[in-house]
């Protein structure tokens, strides 16, 4: 190695290394010239920061919490008031992530874009080639929601107008409970229309078993245990004075209490079920109609927004600060370029050094290097960074012209006539009405279920992808290969609040928004015929149970009436009595012995036959007949749900046709193209220049 005699203080050798005593005296030495250029570096931020050249935007902020419950009804007419939340209760970390997904929606941007046109607000001409895509970026840029650390939620809007900031802040919080209400009514008022109707139904039911029990009664049929009761005793009294015309009157009585009684215990049963129930679906019709009829709020505004009297946009001393720094940045390396020049031109000499000494500096001869020695520290010097800087520098024009044909070729071939542009087309939904099947949420329920193959089959069917997507259906692997294509389009995942993102892409925006659409319909189909399907096996057990029941109670009917027909035997209790009143002659409270011994020992005879059996059939009659009004209930329960057209999906955000394509991102694939051959060309021009070194250690080794 070459040795030096110093008399002066900087010396560069081949390697370039410059320390940071040299990089000061570098600096001062350059003093002037650097201080000029911060100097309008920072003149030039300033200015350009300006509101002439930058529009200054004004930040108004909302606060809120969401609240505990969503349903009216259940804050306000629920008797469970263990399980109801307070209307005055905060809600929790799943309301506040709710919350903040309804604001991002599409319901409420659009609302404000409309309400405040807020096109021309922002200077977005209508003739614009992506005037949707850029008006939508602004409002994305412009109108900022998070989750605070104490789990409010932050509503952030800025606008060059502090008033329209302030105004639209507000706003937005605003259009959360409208939006909020929206949304349930369209489920409130599907739940309201089945409850009515299954309300209206039973009191059709109610009236015409009322209407049916008047019919009876006008038939002399008004309390049929107390008026047997008093029939048989009457009887009894008439058999004892052998009053045939009495004794045939209450006969006929007695016989429509024989034909109708039964009917009547039945009816009068199932009404007094039938109104409880009745009750019961009337509150729920009531609570379904405040919900589908009444708002409440469904937040709490902590701050409003107001007018600021500030800009916070731009920063002009946090731009003045980066800009002063980044210039100083490129100045030391700049000079330090400028001062390592000659080196960098003199670098294919190893041995040469460079002086920049006021005073004469000795140089000793250098010994010989051994040529493997010297292929060695030829090919390490092209590692080091001046090595490659100088490199660059030589092959400057090549480097220039592969990288700019190479972005060249990568904005032609990146373009439409290669590679056919996709439009994205989103749905934001959270699930509706569903129940997990295990330890899953709904939401999860939802990813699945949209997941299924039957989903996935119907829009392969419904959109004709085959076709669409050019896949021969002679192709060898023709399914997997379709399927693979419509799952790299259609994209279905959670996002951050829980809620189910589907996205659609496709070469036509229409067809992209429409399949979107179609994933949430045939979602709400899926979800409507599992239920359908499993709720109609619950409604065919519960049909072949009141089949059986109203066989059981029609044969229990007809041996009453056979036994009240043939026998006489209308009531128990009170015959029984009756007849041992008149067995013992004091049917007339003496012993006069006006008493029809015949028919007293007749009806003796028959209670004693057929007593048991009439108390059974009374008995069984009773509890059959309850038993199928309780089973009818949960029958028309089930009815009920089988027969609904409910919404199975809360649409945060509807898909609408973009008018930008999504894919391909031309600039990355120009930027990644430019790049790469830059890298290639370096690689080979390494080669070329380590030509010999290479040879000569391949030799050597």
């Amino acid at each position: 190695m070459a040795r030096f005699k110093m008399s002066h203080f900087m010396i560069k050798t081949v390697q370039g290394e410059i320390d940071s005593l040299n990089l000061l005296k570098l600096l001062n030495n350059r003093r002037k010239p650097v201080f000029i250029i911060l100097f309008l570096t920072a003149l030039f931020s300033y200015v350009f920061t300006g509101p002439r050249f930058i529009t200054p935007l004004y930040k108004s902020t909302v606060i809120l919490y969401p609240t505990a419950s969503n349903s009216i009804s259940k804050v306000l007419l629920s008797t469970n008031f263990t399980s109801s939340k307070d209307l005055l209760e905060f809600g929790e970390d799943e309301q506040t992530e709710q919350m903040l997904q309804i604001l991002n929606s599409t319901k409420i941007r659009n609302r404000i874009i409309e309400k405040y046109n807020l096109m021309d607000h922002y200077e977005i001409t209508k003739d614009r080639k992506f005037k949707l895509t850029n008006l939508y970026d602004e409002y994305e840029g412009k109108f900022k929601f998070r989750k605070t650390e104490y789990m409010a939620v932050k509503i952030t809007v800025s606008d060059s107008d502090p008033a329209y900031a302030a105004k639209m802040a507000n706003d937005v919080a605003e259009l959360f409970d409208s939006t909020m209400n929206l949304m349930q009514k369209e489920v409130a008022i599907k739940a309201f229309r089945i409850v009515e109707n299954e309300y209206n139904n039973l009191r059709s039911e109610v009236k015409v078993m009322e209407d049916s029990l008047n019919a009876l009664r006008r038939l002399g049929i008004h309390d049929y245990e107390s008026q047997a009761e008093m029939i048989n005793q009457q009887l009894a009294i008439e058999l004892a004075k052998n009053n045939q015309h009495g004794i045939k009157a209450l006969e006929a009585k007695l016989d429509i209490l024989a034909r109708y009684g039964g009917q009547y215990v039945s009816i009068r049963d199932n009404l007094e079920h039938e109104r409880k129930q009745l009750s019961q679906i009337k509150a729920k019709y009531e609570e379904a109609k405040v919900d589908a009829t009444q708002n409440l709020p469904h937040k709490f505004i902590v701050t409003d927004a107001f007018e600021a009297e500030k800009s916070t946009y731009p920063m002009r001393w946090l731009i003045m600060l980066i800009a002063i720094f980044s210039t100083f940045i490129l100045l030391v390396v700049g000079l330090i370029l400028l001062e390592n020049f000659q080196l960098l031109q003199e670098k294919l000499e190893p041995q040469k050094t460079v002086f920049y000494t006021e005073k004469i500096i000795e140089k000793e001869p250098d010994p010989v290097i051994p040529q493997k020695h010297h292929n060695r520290i030829n090919m390490d010097n092209y590692f080091n960074n001046s090595s490659f800087i100088g490199l660059i520098i030589k092959w400057k024009i090549h480097l220039g012209i592969i990288t700019i044909v190479a972005a060249i070729l990568g904005a032609v071939f990146s373009g439409p006539s290669f590679i056919t542009p996709l439009y994205k087309s989103e749905a934001i939904a959270y699930p509706a009405n569903i129940n997990s099947y295990s330890d899953e949420s709904e939401t999860e329920q939802m990813l699945q279920i949209l997941q299924s193959q039957d989903i996935v089959d119907s829009m392969i069917t419904r959109f004709n992808l085959v076709e669409h997507y050019k896949i021969s259906p002679n192709y060898e692997y023709f399914k997997t290969a379709l399927l693979m294509r419509f799952h790299e389009n259609v994209k279905i995942s959670k996002t951050p609040y829980e809620a189910i993102s589907i996205s659609v892409r496709d070469q036509n925006p229409e067809m992209a928004s429409n399949m979107a659409q179609e994933m949430l319909n045939l979602y709400n189909d899926k979800i409507a015929g599992l239920h359908r399907s499993k709720r109609y096996e619950v409604v065919l057990m519960y049909e072949d149970q009141l089949a059986k029941k109203r066989e059981t109670i029609d044969s229990l009917k007809n041996r009453l009436f056979e036994l009240g027909t043939k026998y006489g035997l209308i009531d128990y209790s009170v015959q029984s009595a009756e007849v041992m009143r008149g067995y013992l002659r004091t049917m007339d409270g003496s012993n006069s012995g006006n008493v029809n011994i015949k028919g007293v020992a007749e009806l003796k005879k028959n209670i004693e036959s057929m007593g048991g059996e009439l108390l059974t059939l009374v008995s069984m009659l009773e509890n059959e007949s309850r038993t199928y009004v309780d089973i009818k209930v949960l029958y028309e329960q089930e009815m009920r749900f089988y027969k609904s057209n409910l919404s199975y999906s809360n649409i945060i955000s509807k898909p609408f046709p973009s008018d930008k394509k999504a894919y391909p991102i031309r600039w990355v694939i120009v930027s990644l193209s430019a790049l790469g051959s830059l890298i290639l060309a370096l690689m080979i021009i390494f080669i070329i220049e380590n030509k010999q070194a290479i040879i000569g250690r391949t030799e050597s080794n």
